[in-house]
């Protein structure tokens, strides 16, 4: 059976609310398939500049209920209940091992959805608004935008300590050099946190290299932080030791390309920049570089569709989570080649 793909639009179509093609890849979910838009060239380019092989990102599943998880049909059936639903109101993703972290501000928790279907959640009332996720000094970090405090947690979501209690609205969460990069939304910066609780600051507000308005997402690669710099409309490439801009790209708009509300950020093994646009209803790709790939879905409920778009998390075998917020869902996606074979890291 074939899977869902997704290719970039065509030049003088809708780059938000074209269709793209769908094929589906998992059969126990009973998805369906619907046409889309050829490659093309996009407006004031060529075609996507796509590694060699043709790549495609493909829909696998999705994840909104406990049925999603694997949990027994037949237990469901003698006891009365069908699937129940995960999430009220799903916010940040974080990959921890084949596991799945999830934020969801709207039930004031932290979930964690295990490979084999298993699920455990912070306790009731210890979080007010939990935004960003990481799995970070062996154990799960977890930024509470409202409370203003930075968590640590165990592997099955025990309360460990309090990292921080002082934020100003912390919001993305990123592992770095042993300690944790987190995002200051309400006073525009970064603040690095060791495991010793030793802080230091990278930024201000401005819209100067280097600088943030209301900066709300968060990725590592190394000695680099991707910053999604909001209120600027734009990613920022930072240098994690000396808080130094390497470049930014993005602009505001709803061309291709274009990044009016970012919300979440990843970078997968290939080196590409997963952005998610909350205004948009979609998720683009770039390359490192910031060369605009393709666009991926749009607003709507179907498979590859989204409704307020947040966290992104990508997994070194290739898979990548998006948090599909008012859909109450995570969509796992995937980037394979020409010929359907997974494009993890070589």
């Amino acid at each position: 059976m074939v899977a869902d793909s997704f290719r970039a639009p065509t030049t003088g179509r809708d780059p938000v609310r074209a269709r793209l093609c769908v094929v589906v890849v998992a059969v126990a979910l009973g998805l369906g398939c619907a046409s889309g838009a050829p490659t093309g060239s996009l407006p004031g380019s060529s075609s996507p500049s796509w590694p060699q092989g043709d790549p495609k990102v493909l829909f696998e599943k999705v994840v909104e209920t406990e049925g999603d998880l694997g949990r027994s049909l037949l237990l469901r059936r003698l006891t009365g209940q069908g699937p129940q639903p995960l999430f009220e109101r799903p916010y940040g993703v974080a990959w921890d091992g084949k596991d799945l972290l999830v934020t969801d501000p709207g039930a004031g928790i932290v979930l964690k959805l295990t490979e084999k279907g298993k699920i455990y959640r912070t306790r009731q009332e210890l979080l007010v608004g939990p935004i960003g996720v990481t799995a970070c000094f062996d154990g799960v970090v977890v930024a509470d935008a409202r409370s203003g405090r930075l968590g640590l947690f165990n592997e099955h979501l025990h309360f460990v300590r309090w990292l921080a209690e002082d934020l100003e609205r912390p919001t993305g969460v990123a592992c770095v050099n042993g300690g944790v990069a987190v995002v200051e939304t309400a006073a525009h910066r970064i603040v690095i946190i060791e495991l010793d609780g030793t802080r230091r600051e990278l930024g201000a507000r401005g819209a100067g290299a280097g600088e943030f308005n209301f900066p709300a997402a968060i990725a590592s690669a190394g000695d680099v932080l991707w910053v999604g710099d909001t209120l600027n409309f734009r990613i920022q490439e930072i240098d994690v030791e000396t808080g130094r801009s390497l470049g930014n790209f993005g602009h505001l708009g709803d061309s291709p390309g274009e990044t009016p509300r970012i919300k979440g950020l990843a970078m997968d093994v290939q080196g590409h920049v997963w952005v998610s646009d909350a205004h948009l209803d979609l998720i683009a790709l770039f390359d490192r570089d910031g060369l605009f790939l393709i666009n991926i879905g749009g607003p709507g409920r179907e498979n590859g569709e989204f409704s307020f778009p947040a966290g992104i998390a990508a997994h070194p075998d290739g898979r990548v989570a998006v948090v599909d917020s008012l859909n109450r869902r995570v969509q796992i996606l995937r980037v394979v080649d020409s010929k359907g074979h997974s494009r993890e890291g070589q």
